[in-house]
């Protein structure tokens, strides 16, 4: 039998089953009390395992066993409806396999001892996880990305804007709109951002101004007044998401602006709560029916071994036209 140190890499089942000299069926069948397994058998198997500090996949034993599988989804605010809204289809739709959905804030300080905490209680893990946070998750448990680049190779599910945000050019062109802003995210120029200037850029205009949220929840005074204080001033707005766009819509009637006769605000997700504001939000909104389902079925896909750098799904933004552009 091996030495008992810790190895470099992880052990695998392959390695409890050399040195306990059987197959790897066997290993699986011991150490989830099936039948067929003698208890001399059962013993060798438990004590190589316990000797090179085995671990075993929870989601393989479960399963083998027929029991539930719980996927942890990774929020970075769970005060934001975007994640309270996919929560509760993921919610819906893991119920329908007989699965459970462990939710977690891993926003703000300490990150690493909350996802350390979660992914030792979960079997995959789905979730908008940041360049500096994803390897803390994909090295520990099975990961599905909601991501909107394509960098690494696990499995992910992407966005595209694209069709959406040229649709909302187009649209705001039409209303006799040509002073288009954008109204980024606190972090820095994103993906949407780019693709709105590249869309006006197909049309001869240009981006009126390219503005940063001070934070989800509230965009902030300053960043209101930069939009306003541009000039000329923008008679549009586009915003990363749409509680952005709620606060900005807020903001804009403090400063006695007009939503949408002055200034038409756009934002991106297709909240619920979009339609509880006056002026409805216009948005460009995703099935979150959609998402959580393809999230699951990497999720299924993962589980099942298959490697996740061939595992990739994509779901579209659509324009919704209300009130507020």
């Amino acid at each position: 039998m091996r030495g008992i140190g810790r190895s470099r890499k992880p052990v695998t089942i392959h390695d409890v089953a050399a040195a306990a000299g059987v197959s790897r069926q066997t290993v699986t069948r011991a150490m989830n009390d099936m039948p067929d397994v003698s208890a001399a058998t059962k013993q060798r198997v438990l004590a190589a395992a316990t000797a090179l500090h085995y671990r075993p996949n929870r989601a393989a034993q479960r399963l083998v066993r027929g029991r539930e599988v719980t996927v942890g989804f990774l929020v970075s605010d769970l005060r934001n409806p975007y994640y309270a809204e996919l929560a509760s289809q993921l919610t819906r739709r893991a119920s329908a396999r007989d699965w459970g959905v462990l939710v977690a804030d891993v926003g703000g300080t300490g990150v690493a001892d909350r996802i350390e905490a979660m992914t030792g209680r979960v079997d995959a893990v789905v979730g908008h996880l940041d360049l500096a946070h994803r390897g803390l998750v994909t090295s520990r448990v099975p990961t599905v990305l909601l991501a909107d680049d394509t960098a690494g190779d696990g499995a992910r599910v992407l966005f595209t804007y694209d069709a959406a945000i040229d649709d909302a050019v187009a649209h705001l062109l039409a209303d006799g709109r040509r002073r288009i802003a954008m109204l980024d995210r606190a972090a820095g120029p994103s993906l949407r951002g780019a693709i709105l200037r590249r869309g006006l850029s197909a049309r001869g205009l240009q981006l009126a101004a390219e503005v940063f949220a001070g934070s989800e929840r509230d965009c902030g005074e300053s960043a209101v007044r930069q939009v306003l204080e541009c000039s000329p001033k923008p008679d549009a707005v586009l915003c990363f998401n749409d509680v952005i766009a709620i606060s900005t819509m807020k903001r804009l009637m403090r400063e006695g602006a007009q939503v949408p006769t002055d200034i038409a605000v756009i934002g991106i997700d297709g909240l619920d709560i979009g339609t509880l504001v006056t002026p409805e939000l216009t948005t460009l909104a995703v099935d979150m029916g959609e998402l959580a389902a393809h999230s699951l079925n990497l999720v299924d896909a993962l589980l099942h071994g298959e490697p996740g750098a061939s595992l990739q799904r994509t779901v579209s933004h659509t324009l919704v036209l209300r009130e507020s552009g």
